[in-house]
């Protein structure tokens, strides 16, 4: 019952986060990975149709960082980023992760409709926090996928959508 109530509570945020920040005037700018390196990315939101919306989608991952700050291996990309304005929370500690972008080599399935899924912890105790923190930052899909196998990570689908343009690093200037 605890893990149906984070995971909802997890969704909720997500998509509270997301549509916080984007639905100001001006955009925001944030750093995401694709492939081991760091872009620029801004949000856009969207109405949210599910149905419609994951026939278009590339995959967003918010990566998660523990609760116990001591095993970061540095700051996350937003340190906190608190886009839901309901004070600091864990899920205000992460990084964010592309799975594809466009004119790059093996860009894949670039859309700028990106469908938010998050990386949690497999499990929040002591030894499954330093089984994760061991593997961030996570800076590639793959890193993702490979935790995941490893079962130190879980991907959680938020069913939340909005659309992301990776943009020129000055852009927010």
């Amino acid at each position: 019952m605890r893990r149906v109530i984070l995971l909802l509570a997890v969704s909720a945020s997500l998509a509270l986060s997301l549509t916080s920040s984007s639905s100001a005037g001006r955009p925001e700018y944030e750093p995401a990975y694709f492939a081991g390196g760091t872009v620029t990315i801004n949000a856009i939101e969207v109405p949210q149709n599910p149905g419609v919306l994951a026939q278009a989608a590339a995959d967003f991952y918010q990566v998660v960082y523990p609760p116990n700050t001591a095993l970061w291996p540095g700051p996350p990309q937003c340190n906190p980023c608190d886009h839901d304005r309901n004070g600091i929370d864990l899920l205000d500690f992460h990084d964010h992760l592309l799975d594809s972008i466009p004119s790059k080599p093996g860009g894949g399935e670039y859309s700028p409709l990106w469908h938010v899924f998050a990386v949690l912890p497999a499990s929040f105790t002591p030894a499954g926090q330093v089984a994760y923190a061991a593997r961030l930052p996570m800076t590639s899909e793959a890193a993702v996928e490979a935790a995941v196998t490893a079962g130190v990570a879980q991907v959680i689908d938020t069913h939340f959508y909005f659309l992301c343009a990776v943009v020129n690093g000055n852009a927010e200037r």
